[in-house]
């Protein structure tokens, strides 16, 4: 949980040892199944899983300051809007209610995967007879074909499947508020474009002052937006590379199995891993998107009504405006539509590579 200032929480250890542990097992249990092709691919995959949570965790844990200071600078939006000013008001509330729904739908389906997961052993035993571990992991010194063996394999593996969310969901959700606030930023200048159009186009006497202050604030604005989203960009690439790469083989070894056989747990892995990149090239893609509305705003300016300083200045809102910020996946490639195209290009490729293995 984030404060105002920073302090640690037992529970890191716990969490810690949790996606460190999970890594070992798995590996373990690929060693161990070696010849057992679904098994070894589902362990494998498993170790993914603990990966990308390892990953998250050490964001947080490797700069905890950039933690705090992303916070601040999301706070710090809703301060610096114009509460008195209906259409700020109106961006405000449409971007805390997308993220709270957001939140709650991730969250949801996130546990309901979860309570499936668990369920299916016992589904299985009650229904066929048969012993279904969900998790490839198997446990040291332990027979998972013993009756005691089995149930105590799969007592760990619960514990484990629980333990997740503790990391998984609070660290998608933070990213969600991230991103959130990009799009709020740039629906907030695109209001402040509205505003600065209807005095350019009104009269009076102190329009030109107007003008300009109205341009100063959206140009500080603007280098506020950009220097935010430059941070985020820098505080997550890595994050976002290890993610692409992990769900990317999720899917090239999950296709590689289901092509050989009728592989159970990949009817699961396959939509999760192509649903988690979706999920993170659409959010890319919406910062586009609210990018270029700002851009387009824009150019339907009444420039040509303003003052030749005022010009000037809004000169430089533009030229920024078509150079902007993104956010990139190991700074390899912008996260957008078109990466989520091309990975999956990648992993056809990659799946008929192991086809003639």
């Amino acid at each position: 949980m984030y404060t105002e200032q920073h302090r640690v929480s037992y529970r890191i250890v716990w969490i810690c040892f949790i996606s460190c542990s999970f890594i070992v097992l798995s590996v373990y249990s690929a060693v161990q199944s070696w010849g057992n092709m679904g098994q070894v691919v589902l362990s494998t995959v498993a170790v993914f899983y603990a990966i990308v949570g390892v990953a998250r965790l050490a964001v947080a844990i490797g700069n905890p300051a950039g933690c705090y200071r992303s916070i601040r600078l999301a706070e710090e939006t809703y301060r610096q809007a114009n509460g008195s000013d209906p259409g700020e008001q109106g961006v405000l509330a449409k971007y805390t209610a997308l993220f709270s729904n957001s939140v709650a739908l991730y969250t949801f389906c996130f546990m309901i995967s979860v309570v499936m997961v668990t369920l299916m052993p016992f589904g299985f035993y009650l229904v066929r007879g048969e012993r279904f571990l969900p998790l490839g992991i198997a446990i040291p010194f332990t027979d998972a074909g013993t009756p005691v063996g089995f149930w105590g394999t799969l007592a760990v593996q619960l514990v484990y499947i629980y333990a997740g969310p503790l990391a998984l969901i609070p660290s998608q959700n933070i990213y969600f508020a991230f991103v959130f606030n990009i799009c709020l930023q740039y629906e907030l200048l695109i209001e402040r474009l509205k505003q600065l159009d209807g005095t350019i186009r009104g009269a009076g006497g102190t329009k030109a002052w107007r003008v300009r202050d109205q341009l100063v604030k959206i140009i500080q604005f603007q280098q506020r937006s950009t220097n935010y989203i430059t941070h985020i960009e820098s505080f997550y690439h890595l994050q976002s590379f290890v993610e692409f790469l992990c769900n990317s083989l999720q899917v090239a070894l999950t296709l590689n199995e289901l092509h050989r056989s009728f592989w159970l747990p990949g009817f699961f892995i396959l939509p999760v891993a192509m649903m988690q990149m979706l999920i993170l090239c659409s959010l890319g893609t919406l910062i586009e998107l609210k990018s270029d509305q700002f851009t387009d705003h824009l150019y339907g300016i009444a420039w040509s009504e303003m003052e030749l300083p005022q010009q000037a200045m809004f000169k430089f809102v533009l030229k920024s405006a078509q150079q902007p910020a993104r956010l990139t996946c190991g700074r390899f490639a912008v996260i957008n539509m078109n990466l989520f195209l091309a990975i999956h290009k990648k992993i056809y490729s990659f799946f008929m590579m192991l086809q003639n293995v």
